[in-house]
């Protein structure tokens, strides 16, 4: 009876240890699992111009940088290009880091813009060694979070 006891005990401790351990990892591999992002506006034309047609989609993140598309269709340059920035900046916000760069842009073959985009806390770091590839004939330019919030953060 007491060996019983004993083997019944040495069982349950081993079930309740496989199940912390399964535990354990699912909770470690959600927490470590990124939401990528992603954000689509779709406004139409005012007073017989453009409307305003584009999306932004983080594709890939990796622990310093993430590879972005951006799907144009229709607005005006300026607020075309904003609409990059911004992106740019959530993700930025999404990482809590403060600044953000530009290290790469190209199309895909439906003519999409494609960005490789660094995250840093630091803007002194040396893009072309801390980021890895990036073109070299870009100039390379930090841009700051904060310098961006008062325009959408309300």
């Amino acid at each position: 009876m007491k060996t019983l006891r004993s083997k019944t005990v040495i069982f349950c401790v081993a079930i309740l240890s496989v199940m912390c351990l399964f535990c354990m990892g699912h909770l470690s591999t959600a927490r470590c699992e990124t939401v990528l992002y992603h954000d689509s506006i779709n406004e139409p034309s005012k007073g017989g111009g453009k409307g305003f047609v584009m999306s932004f989609t983080e594709l890939e993140r990796q622990p310093r940088y993430s590879v972005v598309k951006i799907k144009y269709t229709s607005g005006s340059s300026v607020g075309s290009a904003m609409y990059a920035v911004k992106g740019c900046w959530e993700i930025a916000r999404q990482r809590g880091m403060e600044y953000f760069i530009n290290l790469k842009e190209w199309r895909d073959k439906d003519g999409n813009a494609l960005m490789k985009v660094g995250f840093t806390n630091d803007p002194s770091v040396d893009p072309r060694s801390y980021f890895g590839e990036y073109d070299p004939n870009k100039e390379l330019k930090f841009l700051s979070v904060s310098d961006y919030t008062p325009l959408w953060k309300k």
